[in-house]
């Protein structure tokens, strides 16, 4: 009876704070930032995509930058107030041994 109580707890706890901490954290990261997304040509594994985002994060307008090889898209979060050319990102996708393709949004 007293791991019925305990489990029905911990699922009541962990239900109530994942909830309601990661909707606020999107919704005003997202009113923040600007996200933007490219293709990228030539990824072939998750270590490939691990190289692009390093390289990606180095410049300095980045805030946050995520490859999906299985996609062939990378998505970049813009620091707020910061102005960001496209071209700073075909250059490090090119550095990274790989093909820029458009951006998508």
């Amino acid at each position: 009876m007293r791991y019925v109580f305990l489990f029905l707890f911990i699922m009541l706890f962990c239900g109530i704070g994942c909830n309601t901490t990661d909707k606020g954290l999107t919704i005003e990261s997202m009113e923040e930032s600007k996200t933007r997304v490219y293709e990228v040509f030539g990824m072939d594994c998750p270590g490939c995509h691990g190289g692009l985002e390093k390289l990606v994060k180095k410049i300095p307008a980045i805030q946050e930058a995520e490859a999906n090889w299985q996609k062939k898209q990378l998505v970049v979060t813009i620091r707020p107030e910061v102005e960001l050319n496209d071209v700073d990102i075909y250059d490090a996708i090119r550095r990274a041994n790989f093909t820029p393709g458009n951006r998508i949004k």
